[in-house]
């Protein structure tokens, strides 16, 4: 007779994990549909088939899944947007995300349809992997990723940095690659009369201009078009801001370090908002984004925990603090160096 098995272990984060793309499809699904923008208020299953013209009974279902994964809450057979949904997936928000989290999907989760492929045979054959020469896609990429800078994020990064010693006497701001230029508005806006530069390709500082327009700060906050890698910053800095935007200086880091020591005034600052991978490069989670550039390519431009602040020291830096500020999409690390008062 075969004896029971001793099990001590749960399969409940297995479970999770195969179910997690149900939530997603549901999600995503709703985001096509606009759903959100109908549940602003209570409103019946019956009248949001009306108004979207689908299946009757399959959209009391469809809400029904909402519901059960939180995005939705029903009461008395009425079902309206919980506080997350209302605020980041109706698109009419100031903060609606649904352009991010299309980005997303189709850069970190579609091209692992071929993942089976890539274990056993690396890179495909005349996969081009992702085209980051077009400046319509980067463009595009820059209109969708802005949203996760307002509020929580943009707040808790010009909370730190306007305590810098110093912050006070502040007369001028780089914010390197900084794509919308959301952070460099923050940060301007922490100070009483610091200006600030946001460089980037010339369709990204299109698109930032945009928003530095949006948000009232055309008199204080200007773009500079250009690659950072290979022309000049200009000088004269405060304080040189670069987030999320290191992992294309990954191979050739210190030049563009020196560039940036360069550029800063005597006892000016350069933070670095960054993933920082640790546990032998598997936390956290933030590396799933990169595994499908990853192995299409067969080049990892995500960076280890520390491989920046390391080289601000190697590159002059007098002193460099490092910590880990939580966000909504996963924890970065922000490494601080400051250059000596006196060279």
């Amino acid at each position: 007779m075969k004896a029971l098995p001793n099990i001590t272990e749960s399969y409940k984060q297995i479970w999770r994990i195969s179910m997690g793309p149900v939530a997603a499809k549901l999600m995503m699904s709703a985001l096509e549909l606009r759903l959100f923008n109908h549940l602003q208020s209570f409103c019946s299953a019956d009248d949001v088939a009306r108004r979207l013209g689908t299946h009757k009974d399959n959209t009391r279902r469809f809400l029904d899944a909402l519901a059960t994964i939180d995005l939705v809450e029903k009461k008395n057979r009425l079902y309206r947007n919980l506080p997350a949904a209302q605020t980041f997936l109706v698109d009419t928000a100031p903060a609606f995300i649904g352009g991010l989290l299309r980005i997303s999907g189709q850069m970190s989760i579609d091209p692992l349809e071929d993942l089976l492929q890539y274990v056993q045979k690396g890179p495909l054959p005349g996969d081009p992997g992702r085209d980051f020469s077009s400046e319509a896609l980067w463009a595009q990429m820059t209109r969708d990723s802005a949203p996760w800078v307002l509020g929580e994020t943009g707040e808790k990064i010009a909370g730190i940095l306007s305590r810098l010693p110093g912050f006070a006497s502040f007369e001028k701001m780089l914010d390197l690659g900084g794509g919308h230029g959301l952070f460099a508005v923050y940060i301007v806006n922490a100070h009483p009369a610091m200006q600030g530069v946001v460089f980037d390709r010339a369709a990204v500082t299109e698109v930032a201009r945009t928003f530095i327009d949006q948000y009232g700060m055309t008199g204080r906050v200007t773009v500079a078009a250009g690659d950072y890698l290979s022309d000049d910053i200009g000088d004269g800095y405060d304080l040189v801001w670069a987030s999320a935007t290191l992992n294309f200086a990954k191979f050739d880091m210190d030049p563009l370090i020196t560039k940036i020591h360069a550029a800063l005034k005597p006892g000016g600052y350069f933070a670095s908002f960054q993933d920082g991978l640790t546990h032998e490069h598997t936390k956290p989670e933030i590396m799933l984004g990169h595994l499908a550039d990853a192995m299409r390519t067969n080049i990892d431009f995500s960076l280890d925990q520390g491989f920046v602040a390391e080289a601000m020291i190697r590159c002059g830096f007098q002193s460099v603090r490092s910590m880990t500020i939580e966000t909504p999409m996963c924890p970065m690390d922000l490494d601080i160096a400051r250059k000596a008062a006196k060279d």
